[in-house]
């Protein structure tokens, strides 16, 4: 594909192929989740803050019986028959939209992941209602039967007996049984695929039992979750009423995305290549873009930057030009502005900015809720950010970095973007802060490193707390330690996971592909939570640096790629080694000296990522470079995978000590982590 395919597109690489999600997937969704829940609001709250107050003069309930659901009785329902039941209740409230059962039919989300709500409300005027496509319903609602079981929260209190033999009072809201777990994955899948689908800035869902009921509203800093309340009061029909009659902006559709014209249509169709796809037109400013529809945006999480590419056509420039569309930290520096001040700085191998800007007033609002001292909120969340709506339009179209048609160009693109990184720090005084192999692209057989909007001042004093980056090529030391503050050396070993992982996946090696993906998992998707709700999991990573044993026997098709990982993938590993002792010297203090001042001269080596660009040159030198060693087809072939992991440390790898050396305050459940944002981990969950 001629473009950047996306800036998110490359994390399809990590997934493992399914048709629909599995429970596990679920639970682990539910688990990450539960850290962006503000809850129980009291529904009559909800219903003022985010409908009524914002749906000026609404049309007086009309006064239609509850009873038509006819729950009245004592008589066990299954969910089938709770569908119709609902659907004829509320249909007569919601004369612009229509309730459709869904429940047996798969929507196509996350490329390789379905998923299948239960009843979805479409808008009216719709020619062609396709169950199957998320981009369609505005709502999506599912059935459980058992509050007991299913529900993720619990409104109610509870009494302990604390350790000194008094009562305590307990306000836990989430449940931490697997099943109610499994529920709020569900929720946490749908209003993803939703986020990712359409052009949104937060989306309401339902959760219906057969007398209750939850709802929920998510943006990207959160999810606001009500009480439980009966579905024969009034709140739950003027739930769907509020929305029947509300503006599209308050029912979350972003009014900046529009249908083009016909003549701007027709000309985006021309220089798009794309005579099929429906398009959408995206305002920046007073500028328009036109993109085919097709959203490229693969990870499945409603929270944090939900980043977004789009190769687009420019209305005023008559050019297709690349969008990025995403959802900024409110408190990091725009990234047209962190442009701006990279080139003045004469910062090479960088794309060229046309524009970008900060979306209406588009913003979240769950944060807010934090800051209000609000009664009602339990188990509050440790820090929830503000997220501003943000679009930047780029000149340059370029391809992603498995999209090499040999590896000297693989090799190439990186050692340009080590040398943008390199002038960035030293010339503009910025840390990219997430190197990764979606922010490495291929241009003009050179390279362009992009996404600048995590990077900040070297000279900030950013706080350990805010780790960012992609979980695969964060350094092992940040993945470690969660407080530490991210530096140089920590993105320059970022590049090496990066090019360790990309030759493996997509260069040719007499590896197969079950080996590779089982091998890579084991390495960079290593993670588990401890008791403090931080995510770890370098341990594999160091390992793998220190002993790189599957490296040295693989039999790469060209030995250059091979020879420049293990040379600096050995230098990297210093850093996770301890200062040779007298038994390694064998007893000799002459060589102790020289290993030690080997050692040091390492690390000091390592302050400067000069040294990896000059072990990059050097390979690029070489005559033997194969011509044309494509990239190779990547199978996502399925990988059984424990759901527990024991923290296993190679002989051959001496680390510096850690706060918890014997992992004891560790939690066995595992987690395939994708992405993190800065401040809190935001993960993908089943990679």
């Amino acid at each position: 594909m001629n473009g950047f395919a996306s800036l998110a597109e490359d994390q399809r690489d990590y997934e493992q192929c399914s048709s629909i999600f599995h429970d596990d997937k679920f639970e682990d969704m539910g688990l990450e989740a539960s850290k962006y829940v503000v809850g129980p609001m009291p529904v009559d709250h909800f219903l003022q803050r985010f409908l009524r107050s914002l749906t000026p003069n609404p049309t007086p309930l009309p006064p239609i019986l509850f009873a038509n659901f006819g729950l009245s009785s004592e008589v066990a329902l299954g969910e089938s028959e709770l569908y119709a039941k609902f659907i004829n209740a509320v249909q007569p409230i919601c004369s612009n939209f229509e309730l459709r059962d869904v429940h047996s039919n798969s929507m196509h989300a996350f490329e390789s992941h379905n998923i299948q709500p239960d009843l979805c409300v479409f808008r009216k005027g719709i020619s062609d209602i396709d169950l199957c496509d998320p981009s369609q319903p505005e709502i999506m609602i599912i059935f459980k039967l058992s509050i007991e079981t299913d529900d993720p929260f619990d409104d109610g209190e509870y009494v302990t007996l604390g350790e000194d033999g008094t009562s305590k009072t307990e306000t836990y809201f989430l449940r931490e049984a697997r099943a109610g777990r499994h529920t709020l994955g569900q929720l946490t899948a749908y209003a993803a695929a939703q986020h990712a689908a359409q052009f949104r800035t937060h989306i309401f869902s339902v959760l219906v039992f057969p007398k209750h009921a939850r709802l929920f509203r998510w943006d990207r800093s959160g999810v606001v979750v009500t009480e439980r309340f009966l579905l024969c009061s009034r709140y739950f029909l003027e739930f769907f009423h509020l929305y029947n009659h509300a503006t599209p902006h308050v029912r979350g559709l972003d009014i900046s995305a529009s249908i083009p014209s016909e003549d701007n249509a027709s000309k985006a169709r021309v220089a798009l290549g794309d005579s099929s796809l429906p398009l959408a037109q995206l305002s920046v400013g007073s500028s328009s873009y036109i993109i085919s529809r097709k959203v490229y945006m693969n990870h499945d999480c409603p929270f944090g930057r939900s980043t977004r590419g789009f190769v687009a056509y420019s209305v005023s420039l008559n050019e297709t030009v690349f969008l990025k569309d995403s959802w900024r930290l409110g408190s990091q520096t725009p990234e047209h502005d962190v442009y701006q001040r990279l080139r003045s700085s004469n910062v090479p191998h960088i794309p060229t900015v046309i524009e970008g800007g900060d979306i209406l007033d588009n913003k979240t609002l769950t944060q807010d809720l934090l800051e209000e001292d609000l009664v009602w909120i339990r188990d509050p969340p440790r820090r929830l950010k503000k997220h501003r709506h943000y679009r930047l339009i780029l000149k340059e179209i370029a391809t992603p970095l498995r999209s090499f048609s040999s590896t000297k160009i693989l090799v190439s693109a990186i050692h340009d973007t080590i040398e943008a990184h390199r002038a960035a720090y030293f010339n503009a005084g910025i840390l990219h802060r997430d190197i990764s192999s979606g922010n490495i692209m291929i241009y003009n057989n050179g390279g362009l490193l992009i996404d600048w909007d995590l990077s900040k001042s070297k000279d900030n004093g950013a706080r350990g707390s805010e780790r960012t980056g992609t979980w695969q090529f964060i350094a092992c030391r940040l993945l470690e330690d969660p407080t530490a503050v991210q530096d140089l050396t920590d993105d320059v070993e970022s590049f090496i996971h990066v090019l360790t992982l990309i030759s493996f996946r997509y260069a040719k090696h007499n590896l197969s592909n079950e080996t590779v993906n089982a091998y890579l998992a084991s390495i960079f998707d290593r993670a588990y939570y401890e008791k403090d709700g931080l995510a770890k999991g370098g341990d594999t990573k160091m390992n793998y640096l220190s002993s790189p044993s599957q490296l040295t026997k693989t039999q790469f098709e060209n030995p250059i790629l091979k020879e420049l990982l293990l040379t600096i993938t050995d230098t990297i590993a210093t850093r996770y080694r301890e200062t040779p002792s007298l038994k390694e010297a064998k007893g000799s203090l002459t060589v102790l000296k020289h290993l030690v001042n080997a050692h040091e001269e390492t690390l000091v080596r390592l302050k400067d990522s000069e040294w990896i660009i000059g072990e990059f040159a050097s390979a690029l030198k070489s005559p033997s470079w194969p011509a044309n060693d494509e990239a190779r087809k990547y199978e996502n072939t399925q990988i059984t995978q424990s759901t527990t992991h024991t923290k296993v440390q190679s002989p051959s790898l001496k680390r510096k000590s850690s706060k918890d050396p014997g992992g004891k305050n560790k939690k066995t459940r595992a987690l395939r982590i994708e992405i993190t944002e800065t401040g809190d981990t935001y993960l993908s969950f089943s990679r």
